[in-house]
This record gives structure tokens, sequence and C-alpha cells, in this order.
């Protein structure tokens, strides 16, 4: 197959080291006209305690509430008066506070930003505050049928493990986090060895150096000692719950390798043949051929040192057997037959074309840098990643396809209406 991608030299970023032991990664984009910045913390979900299960994500919305110099709403004016937009985000293994500005304003959006990453004050009332509004968010997911089952097929799949646990946390856990407890957490993880600060866009990596070391060299330098542990594989589960929902929400969840596997690659090009497209099985047979569901398809998730590969389809309740016959059908025909060369190609090209547009988004190139340096120590090259992605073997994908497709290896979780 023609390999037509850019040239690897088309990726080069900078990457730097404050006196302080901050790493910065800086991507120069000459032809974008705008600029992204963000700050990534090694820290969500997964370093939580269990009684704290939530402590993350607070710590990112109190952030915004103000600090020592700046209060919350100086903090969002002093971002919109130069028409940048700031905001934030948790994820089960680290937190990344991000702004998109025009690159003659980095010198006024990047303190901001690192004041409200390092210097926040987390007062008692600000975090009462927040706590509230992040209740209100977790009865929104739990409004939404789909968030909530996948949600939960997570809480099965790993159990009492920290990646169980919601990224907003429990409600009965947030009235139990303290403003103190904010601030240890925050003392422990945001420091400057456990922090990358990335940016991407017309900028040239000695002007931003020079903001960063201005503003961000009084970061505390103490290494944080991270205490991850493996979770264990758990016993496949069927389990039905009911709930006030119009549909049956069907969810088959497994575990996979995480970024460290060696078969990272392999089994992203498998889930694309798997459910990922129009194209792909599961979408063929439940919704193209057979008319059960609307909504249906598969999901895969890498953390670090493990994996979640889910199916999901949303289907009237009566149709609910019928729906899970069909995904059984599919599995097992995956994992007896294999792939076929044609959808192998497909699935690759896939894969190789959204890397390459992702290229002209600045937020996408972002998430490359900090991303990358946290999970692997570097930053991940799109080209590299795609000339994997090319590499993968038809052996290769079959072999996991017999290893991962087989139907009563799945957790089986099924929410229905209530009088079904």
């Amino acid at each position: 197959m023609q390999n037509s991608t850019i040239p690897s030299a088309a990726f080069n970023p900078t990457i730097l080291t404050c006196a302080n032991g901050l790493t910065v990664v800086i991507d120069t984009v000459p032809t974008a006209h705008s600029v992204a910045l963000g700050i990534w913390v090694k820290a969500g979900t997964r370093d939580e305690l269990r009684n704290q299960a939530g402590v993350a994500h607070l710590v990112e919305h109190a952030a915004f509430r103000g600090t020592a110099t700046r209060s919350n709403i100086m903090i969002a004016r002093g971002f919109e008066n130069v028409g940048a937009y700031a905001n934030a985000f948790t994820t089960k293994e680290e937190t990344c506070y991000y702004v998109r500005s025009l690159p003659e304003h980095l010198g006024k959006v990047l303190p901001i930003l690192a004041d409200v990453v390092t210097k926040p004050v987390f007062r008692d009332k600000d975090v009462a505050k927040e706590r509230k509004i992040i209740i209100e968010e977790i009865h929104a997911y739990e409004d939404e049928a789909e968030e909530f089952v996948l949600d939960l097929a997570e809480q099965y799949q790993f159990e009492k493990h920290p990646l169980g646990s919601p990224i907003v946390g429990y409600e009965q856990t947030l009235e139990q986090i303290s403003a103190d407890t904010v601030r240890t957490f925050h003392k422990k993880f945001y420091t400057s060895t456990n922090m990358v600060l990335t940016v991407s866009g017309n900028v040239q990596p000695a002007e931003v150096y020079d903001l960063i070391e201005q503003h961000l060299a009084d970061i505390p330098r103490a290494r944080t000692k991270l205490r991850r542990t493996t979770p264990c594989l758990p016993q496949v589960t069927t389990i039905t719950e009911r709930r006030a929902v119009h549909q049956a929400h069907i969810v088959w969840h497994r575990r996979c390798g995480g970024y460290t596997s060696a078969d990272k690659t392999a089994t992203s090009v498998l889930n694309v043949i798997l459910g990922d497209g129009m194209s792909s099985r599961l979408n063929v047979k439940l919704r193209e051929t057979s008319g059960v569901a609307y909504s249906v398809g598969s999901h895969l998730q890498h953390f670090y040192d493990t994996g979640m590969l889910t199916i999901y389809a949303g289907a009237h309740a009566r149709r609910t057997v019928h729906s899970t016959v069909l995904i059984e059908k599919t599995l097992t025909a995956l994992a007896r037959d294999g792939v076929k060369k044609a959808e192998l190609i497909r699935a690759k090209e896939q894969l190789r074309a959204s890397r390459i547009m992702a290229l002209e988004s600045l937020s996408a190139r972002l998430n490359l840098l900090g991303k990358g340096m946290l999970d692997e120590g570097k930053p991940e090259n799109p080209y590299e990643a795609i000339a994997d992605v090319m590499d993968v073997s038809e052996d290769h994908v079959n072999q996991l396809a017999r290893s991962l497709c087989v139907p009563d290896e799945w957790h089986r979780l099924t929410l229905l209406p209530e009088d079904a």
C-alpha cells in the first residue's frame, strides 16, 4: 500500500527543561494564526484515595475560583479581554489546563494560566461552591443513560481500583472532601517534576522559554512519588440493572493492553474493524443490516498499564436478546475467521487519515505533546505512529481477534427500562 504521509521532519518539537525541573515542549507551527498553551499535571482519578474519589476533578474546578492576586472574575476577564478561551479537563491519569489565544497575546495569557495552576488559594467557600456545582454535574451524567451505563461498566471492570471511579467522583465522597483535602492534593501533585508545559502554534521557543522562566520559576521542585498499582483482572460478570430509561443500553466490556503494550497499535486497528465507523462489523450487523440499534459501536481506552475495550448498543427493550445475539455472533466470527484484507486496509487508512487530519488542530497537537510526555517521556510523533499503523500485519490483528473476541470472556451489562 502506498504510504503518502508527510515526512516526520514536519513534527519536530523543541524540548527544554527549566531550572526548577519543569519540562517545556514547544511545537512551532509557522502557518498557524493562533497558539495553544497547556499545563499538564500527572494526577488524575487513579491517584485518588477511594474515600476521596473526585478530588482531582474538584481541584481542577476550584483552581479557577481565584489566586492570591486574581479573583475568578479577573481571571475570566483577563483571558476574554484579549479574545482568548481557557478551560481545563481531568482524566483518569492526568489533568490539563489550557488556553487558546492569538500569538501576540501569549505574554498576557500565560501568566494568568500559570497563576491558576500553581497559586490557587482554595478558599473554603469556593471549594464548597464548586462541590455543589460538580454534584449537579453528576446528576446531569445520571440523566444521560449512555454516559451512566458506560461509567457503570468501568466501575464493574476495575472494581475497587481507582480507575473504576468516575472522574467526577460520587456525591457521597464529594461531600466529605474539605478545602484542606483539596489543598493537600494540589501540594502533593502540582510540582515542577510532575508537570509538563506544552505550546503549539506560531511561536518561537526562545520567546516562550523567557515567559515561562518569568512566571513559572517558583513552582515547588519536590519530586512527586506516584504510587500507581495495576488493577487485577475481575471475574467475568453478567449484570442487569433497571432505571427510568426508554431504551435498553447494552454494554460489553473487557480488559486489553495499555500504552506500554506491544499490542497497542494492532488493538486500535482491530477496534476500528470491530466497531469504530460506519463500515465496522458491529454497525453493519446491528444497524445497517438488522436495524435493531441506532447507536452502536466499540471504544478503546488505553491507560498506562492496562486498557479497556467496550461495545455499546442502544436498542428497544424488546430487541435486547436479538442485539445481544448479534454482538456475540460478530465477536465469534472475528475470533474464528479473522479479518478480511479489505477491511484491514480500510481500518489502517481510517487511522492514518484521522492522525494526519488531527495535525491541523493545535489542540490535537497539544495532546500529542502533553500526553506523550506524561505517558512515555517523549512527545508522541504522529508520523511514527502512522508508520506503526501501516506496519501492523494481518497475522497480528488475527492473533488479537482470537485472544480478545471470545464472547465468554466479555463482561455483559444491560440497563433496561423499569417496566421491561
